[in-house]
């Protein structure tokens, strides 16, 4: 049964008759509401539905990171979803039904500040990955004092850790502490602010490995 929030004029939440309605970032959205599907899904759907799936899985832990690395791109979306549709146009490799992800073609950030073109992470410390880049300031945008951005990914733990705050572009280094992570596989990725916070480069992938 659906629920009037605002008078006979104001949205509504809730299933009416043939539609749904609901609210999604302020904005009140109606829609039809679904059928029964009596044909089975062809090869070529359940195939597509893998390829979401996959790509969920993959990017769920990231949630909170991708609401603002994507948020040039959130058009009616959340930046989670606009991060997804990336990942599943440009990262999902294989045929049916072995599709995987290739990491170096996943985007954590997108925006038009340079990013670098060096950059590793490896593991240092008990629970510590190090990054290092090439400092490219000069480049376009790039500034020193541009902030990292530090992603490391632990599909085993489904958590993901990350600094939006990290070392200044000029420094060429800096070091994520990742509780917990000590013994397992970790992916990374490294991006970077403004210091205005107004601008945001596209992450790179910066390796996979075992923290120590």
């Amino acid at each position: 049964m659906g629920k009037i929030n605002n008078g006979i004029l104001g949205g509504f939440s809730g299933t009416v008759g043939t539609v749904v309605g609901a609210a999604w970032r302020d904005i009140e959205t109606m829609r039809a509401k679904p059928r029964p599907r009596k044909i089975p899904p062809t090869p070529a759907e359940l195939a597509q539905l893998a390829k979401f799936s996959l790509v969920s899985s993959f990017m769920t832990p990231m949630r909170e990171l991708l609401e603002t690395g994507f948020e040039k791109y959130a058009n009616k979306k959340t930046g989670s979803n606009a991060a997804q549709g990336y990942a599943l146009k440009n990262a999902v490799m294989g045929t049916a039904p072995d599709f995987y992800i290739l990491c170096e073609y996943v985007q954590v950030c997108r925006g038009e500040l340079p990013n670098v073109t060096e950059a590793i992470a490896g593991p240092a410390g008990t629970n510590q990955v190090m990054f290092n880049w090439t400092n490219n300031a000069g480049r376009g945008k790039a500034d020193d004092n541009d902030k990292a951005i530090l992603v490391v990914l632990c599909h085993e733990f489904e958590s993901c850790v990350f600094t939006l705050t990290g070392a200044p572009r000029s420094a060429g280094t800096d070091t994520l502490h990742v509780h917990g992570f000590s013994g397992h596989e970790v992916q990374t990725w490294l991006s970077f602010m403004s210091k205005d916070k107004k601008d945001i480069a596209p992450s790179i992938f910066t390796g996979q490995f075992i923290v120590a």
